[in-house]
């Protein structure tokens, strides 16, 4: 009788095994499709692997930074070949940096190791001299990155030029994405979402918006966009339902066409705002929570800023809930903390509004001009002034300046955060400052 207890006992277990390998597998196969679109996500919040770091938004919560440091508190500062505007790109131990020639109209794409500075390689993309603004420079355009390619956009001869490259430096496609024509020079930084390299280029006539396959290079889509001033602005990525199916999306702004909603795989227009910014965007699109902010201007000021709320079906345009229309940036993008929104205006004037009800909380001069973004790091702002001064400040309800720090030569770069380190770009040095320590 104990032998056949027994022999039930083990056939029992025998099935909760089974069972569970078979629950196992049907969880697998039914989650399976989404587990890459997770991994890219957590890779994207990981790695700053684009113009203002993971979707644009310019935010290292959880690094904590010092409000005033010395040459003594750098890790390392390297040289650049050259000069340029273009802000610092990270991925794992490894950072990748832009830079010009404006002898030659040459950009340089280099890579550093970032426990070092140790320069690993550098690659070299010819075009000739052209017109451009005086700010401007030929290595404008921040890089983005994948786990396994960094995207370069550049201009030459009249075209714009997209290349992969793999992380060791080896070139695995470049391509010619369209006609550029422009007084103030090429600036357009890419971003890749879902295997899918997205450049918006914005001008006079005949503008576009292109994904390209980032395996490939392959031309995947192409967006006309209408004649216009040129915009600027970088895109960011928005998920939602649209009738009961998830959609990725990249927003893209211009004065033109304002506001849109375009599907990163196929290249359909989701939603469109078309009559919201009625000035030059140079300032790139933010999200923040399910409210997207834009901003437009002209002659180093802002005009007009709109918030639009992200609801409602495919096709269907959101909400607009917040416009402003005083002391706004117009280069600089905006960053958001706690429900405060932070402008930091080109001629040095900061102002923080409560999203909540739209009512400004203070505005304060710091002095400077700007056409660096702020960043977000732990609770402090990090901005670099045009004479490459980085004013620090608390990103509170309550104004205070906490620090100001002279890097010795101009920039007009974006700071940038890459595992525990701030990177720090002036015209020509690379500077690599390490945090304090980790909010947890």
């Amino acid at each position: 009788m104990s032998r056949a207890l027994a022999a039930r006992g083990t056939l029992h277990r025998a099935s909760l095994v089974l069972a569970s390998q078979v629950l196992a597998l049907f969880v697998l196969a039914t989650f399976s499709g989404a587990i890459p679109a997770l991994a890219r996500i957590a890779d994207e919040e990981a790695n700053w692997s684009r113009f203002r770091g993971p979707n644009g938004t310019g935010q290292a919560d959880r690094d904590v930074f010092p409000a005033n440091w010395s040459e003594q508190d750098y890790l390392w500062k390297r040289a650049l070949p050259g000069v340029g505007n273009s802000s610092p790109v990270g991925w794992g131990n490894r950072l990748w940096v832009s830079s010009g020639d404006p002898q030659t109209g040459t950009a340089t794409l280099v890579s550093f190791d970032t426990d070092n500075g140790k320069r690993l390689w550098e690659r070299h993309f010819g075009g000739g001299t052209v017109a451009m603004h005086a700010r401007n420079s030929y290595a404008s355009a921040t890089p983005a990155l994948d786990a396994g390619q960094v995207y370069f956009a550049w201009a030459a001869a009249g075209e714009i030029h997209l290349a992969a490259l793999t992380h060791a430096g080896q070139q695995q496609w470049r391509i010619s994405v369209g006609r550029f024509e422009g007084p103030h020079g090429f600036a357009a930084s890419p971003m890749v979402v879902d295997g899918v390299v997205c450049l918006q280029c914005d001008q006079a006539e005949d503008g576009y918006l292109v994904g390209v396959d980032a395996t490939t290079g392959k031309p995947l889509w192409r967006v006309d966009r209408p004649p216009g001033k040129a915009s600027y602005a970088t895109p960011c990525v928005i998920s939602a339902e649209f009738e009961g199916s998830p959609v990725r999306a990249v927003i893209v702004q211009s004065m033109t066409a304002g506001m849109q909603a375009i599907e990163v795989q196929s290249g359909s227009v989701v939603w469109e705002l078309p009559h919201v910014l009625p000035a030059r965007c140079v300032s790139s699109p933010l999200l923040a929570d399910t409210l997207l902010v834009g901003i437009c201007g002209s002659g180093r000021r802002g005009k007009s800023l709109v918030g639009v709320t992200l609801a409602g079906e495919r096709g269907q345009a959101p909400s607009t809930t917040l416009t402003l229309s005083k002391n706004l940036p117009y280069v600089p993008t905006p960053v958001v903390r706690d429900r405060l929104l932070f402008l930091w205006q080109d001629r040095g004037t900061v102002a923080c509004i409560d999203l909540d009800d739209g009512q400004p909380v203070w505005q304060e001069r710091v002095g400077g001009n700007f056409f660096g973004s702020p960043i977000l790091a732990g609770a402090k702002l990090y901005c670099i002034s045009t004479t490459g001064n980085v004013v620090v400040l608390a990103a509170d309800r309550e104004f205070a300046k906490l620090g100001e720090i002279e890097l010795g030569e101009s920039s007009n770069a974006t700071p940038a955060v890459h595992r525990g380190r701030m990177y720090l770009r002036t015209a020509s040095t690379l500077a690599c400052l390490p945090a304090q320590e980790k909010n947890e």
